[in-house]
């Protein structure tokens, strides 16, 4: 039987029986030979082993109030170009890095400005900017506000964001099927891309290699803890408003249940095999800041607060317990003022 969100039993009974056998377990291996032969299998599956050096191509600069911008053009392995910005200090001196990787919010026309603003930016453009900033980061990009607290920001249009947009909501689900008809996934570009996004930040003069972070929320906050997964070099993650167990997630009214948006998360080679909180603590002992809110519809705080759990289990066992924090707040899908500020003085401390 399929029930009204499609759901047919046989999915239900692949829920309710899953093991994940890539998960974490004390009673089958130390957690430093787990963590170096399912990184290593994850890898391998997500055809993530070796990862290339995007070109670049300088488009524009402006100059704002002590920070100074860039408009590129990264051009990566596998044939696609995107649009980034990036944003640094103009004081002189190497800095820390951040790949701030941006949100989906089944909104499409813009990719980088929705966390990075720059003062030039075409009128339309400004104003579809300053909107979803009101309505999803307390009225503030953080990208530029990174930028004024001493770090390098980078941040690139995800493939049908901003410059590489499709056909919006309903066009997802073509968009995953004509990649998945020669073997690649959507969730599976995005992530390479990421991946060379990051070796480029931090190959830039300027950037402190050893100091580099990962940082994002709702979909960013995903990409940013997949990338401090399987990259040796994130040093630091903070992910907001994204963390789950797939059982938790895959519940009526879940985004994870209706196909579009959720093809941005589903790995096919690795998909059954381990659940996302044991995904992301692939970065322990690394420094990590898990943000959720506890009214956020998407993540239900029980859900979230099950899937820390279990990795707060991991980070202990790899004897850095301090390492991982996760904080709960009382508000829904959004990544206020108060919560950014958090992070930035988290970052401060661990980067």
């Amino acid at each position: 039987m399929i029930d009204g969100e499609n759901m047919p039993d046989l999915a239900r009974r692949l829920r309710d029986r899953n093991v994940f056998a890539w998960n974490f377990d004390p009673a089958m291996s130390d957690v430093v030979t787990w963590r170096s032969t399912t990184l290593a299998a994850v890898r391998g599956a997500l055809g993530v082993e070796h990862v290339a050096m995007p070109s670049a191509t300088h488009l524009a600069e402006w100059a704002d109030d002590g920070l100074l911008g860039q408009h590129l053009q990264l051009g990566f392995s596998n044939g696609e170009a995107a649009d980034a910005y990036l944003l640094r200090p103009s004081a002189k001196g190497p800095t820390p890095g951040i790949l701030l990787l941006h949100d989906h919010g089944s909104f499409f026309s813009i990719g980088r400005q929705k966390l990075i603003r720059r003062p030039d930016e075409p009128r339309e453009t400004a104003a579809l900017s300053d909107e979803w900033v009101a309505r999803l980061y307390g009225g503030r990009h953080i990208g530029n506000a990174l930028a004024r607290r001493g770090y390098s920001v980078l941040c690139v249009d995800a493939l049908g964001w901003g410059g590489r947009a499709g056909t919006g909501y309903e066009g997802q689900q073509a968009l995953a099927a004509n990649l998945m008809q020669f073997g690649q996934s959507l969730a599976g570009v995005v992530l390479q891309e990421d991946l060379e996004a990051l070796t480029f930040l931090r190959h830039l003069e300027g950037i402190l290699p050893e100091r580099v972070a990962s940082f994002g929320f709702s979909m960013g906050g995903a990409r940013a803890w997949q990338v401090a997964a399987l990259s040796h070099y994130v040093k630091a993650c903070v992910s907001g408003g994204w963390m789950g167990t797939l059982a938790g997630l895959m519940q009526p009214g879940s985004n994870q249940l209706r196909g579009q948006s959720a093809f941005y998360m589903l790995h096919p080679g690795i998909a059954g095999r381990i659940d996302y909180p044991h995904f992301a603590a692939l970065a322990a002992p690394k420094p990590a800041l898990f943000l959720s809110g506890r009214e956020d519809r998407h993540f239900p705080e029980a859900v979230s607060a099950e899937a820390f759990r279990q990795m707060r289990a991991i980070w202990e066992a790899s004897g850095a317990p301090d390492a991982f924090q996760a904080r709960a707040t009382p508000v829904g899908h959004v990544f206020t003022v108060e919560q950014q500020e958090d992070a930035i003085a988290w970052l401060d401390r661990v980067l």
